[in-house]
């Protein structure tokens, strides 16, 4: 994969992607809190932190929290956005970055995780939570059932490369047996504890067109394609009266060695 191209699309779409990007369960963030027992004053990391949507949800303690995100402008928006409270951002991709070894309470990562190299992501997390602390990732899903709002848009995301974080509903629960697998499988965690939280959202044309344009792939479009793909989903949104959607916020706990 080109690390760097892959940087540079997400830091492209910095200002779709603090405006339209979703933010988690209210109950996916009180579980991991729960979970890892953290309490104020507990040190966090967090990997591919994006422009914060994650990190403000776990504002409402007084954590320590450094960011870690590749893309510059997102990096930019996080800052400002943070400015007055005890939480950092730091310009490099996880790999590059110097751990301290036994420093953090837990590692979050939200929508990010599966960009990284693995083992070696295991390892260095591990290395640097402190012993028995947890590692936490969750992403949104979007599922696609059978349904003829579901097929139509399921046949614009393969024609404009509007891809989401979504799956067949029939598929998902491979998904999650394959990434809980993985965790354990990589010696450096305990078998992970899974939670899901459903949600759904009615969007408009507009809206959704702004969460498909924090994809790395869509992004790539020209705009005379992109203009095709809004004016599809203007027709889908009156067809429907609206584009509802159905998601899953999975979370994988998963306690240090």
């Amino acid at each position: 994969m080109d690390w760097e191209k892959e940087r540079e699309m997400f830091n492209q779409m910095a200002d779709y992607y603090d405006r339209y990007r979703p933010d988690y369960p209210d109950e996916t963030i009180r579980q991991v809190l729960e979970t890892a027992k953290l309490r104020d004053g507990a040190k966090l990391l967090e990997i591919g932190a994006g422009s914060g949507k994650a990190t403000a949800q776990f504002t409402t303690h007084r954590f320590t929290i450094i960011c870690i995100e590749p893309g510059a402008d997102l990096v930019k928006k996080g800052m400002k956005k943070f400015q007055a409270q005890n939480i950092s951002f730091v310009n490099t991709r996880f790999e590059d970055y110097d751990t301290p070894l036994k420093h953090f309470d837990a590692v979050i990562s939200a929508q990010a995780f599966h960009w990284l190299p693995k083992p070696a992501a295991y390892a260095k997390c591990a290395q640097t939570l402190k012993d028995g602390a947890y590692l936490a990732l969750f992403w949104n899903i979007e599922l696609i059932d059978d349904t003829p709002l579901d097929g139509e848009m399921h046949e614009i995301m393969l024609a404009y490369r509007a891809f989401t974080a979504s799956m067949p509903q029939k598929e998902y629960a491979k998904r999650t047996e394959e990434i809980a697998s993985e965790i354990a499988e990589s010696g450096y965690f305990e078998p992970p504890q899974v939670f899901y939280t459903h949600w759904e959202k009615t969007y408009s044309a507009e809206s959704y067109f702004g969460y498909i344009s924090t994809g790395n792939v869509f992004v790539q479009n020209s705009e005379d394609v992109k203009r095709s793909c809004y004016e599809a989903l203007e027709r889908l949104d009156k067809k429907y009266d609206g584009i509802k959607r159905r998601f899953v916020c999975e979370l994988y706990m998963a306690r240090k060695k």
